[in-house]
């Protein structure tokens, strides 16, 4: 009976495993210096042939590396996040130079490439745009804004009419006290524009209906 080396390698490893991982990342951090300028070289010298290889690795396993990858992401979403932030922090200058420099000699590809990517996602930017206004100005989302609709029954608080969000005339407005920011509701762009003319002071409004009353 012949000797299964690669048989007898899988079976220690997995016997002291926990063992075997101490002393490589022992190993690693006592030689990190050296592993990594040994690993630069390498790769240096023997560029085309392992870009070559990756490259063919990719094609062959395609669907099994994005599944994987798109796997690892989601399980890692918050923890990737976090990490990109901070080397966004960290690299700032470093990175905004290089995608000025990018998009100077690139300008018309930038461009080409940003307006297909609008055509094709347009919903999903607005959405986005969208979110990013309501937040900057009101400090609210675009879901408790749905949760006020709701509650108005997607009526005007003052008017009763109708909102319709692909009309501009009835496009649901976010009042607010310009004093105090505080949010009163969602008005029709009439009865927005109609308090804004008023000052928002509720002395002309009394004088407005007393004079309406009047003249009737």
């Amino acid at each position: 009976m012949s000797f299964d080396k690669a048989a007898y390698s899988k079976e220690y490893y997995q016997a002291n495993k926990e063992k075997i991982d101490a002393w490589k990342k022992e190993y690693y951090q006592a030689n990190k210096e050296k592993i990594n300028a040994r690993k630069k070289e390498y790769y240096q010298a023997n560029k085309e042939k392992i870009v070559a290889r990756e490259k063919e690795y990719y094609q062959a396993n395609k669907e099994k590396i994005n599944a994987r990858h798109k796997e690892y992401r989601q399980a890692n979403k918050e923890k990737i996040n976090s990490r990109h932030r901070e080397y966004n922090q960290a690299n700032k200058e470093e990175l905004n130079a290089y995608r000025n420099e990018y998009n100077k000699i690139n300008k018309e590809k930038v461009i080409s490439y940003n307006k297909e990517y609008r055509k094709i996602n347009k919903e999903k930017i607005d959405t986005r745009e969208k979110e990013y206004w309501l937040k900057k100005k009101y400090g609210i989302t675009l879901k408790e804004r749905k949760a006020m609709l709701k509650k108005q029954n997607n009526k005007c608080k003052i008017c009763s009419s109708k909102f319709n969000e692909n009309d501009f005339k009835n496009v649901p407005c976010i009042d607010h006290c310009h004093t105090t920011n505080k949010i009163r509701g969602l008005l029709c762009r009439s009865c927005n524009v109609g308090l804004g003319f008023f000052k928002d002071n509720t002395n002309l409004l009394t004088n407005a209906i007393t004079y309406l009353e009047e003249a009737v």
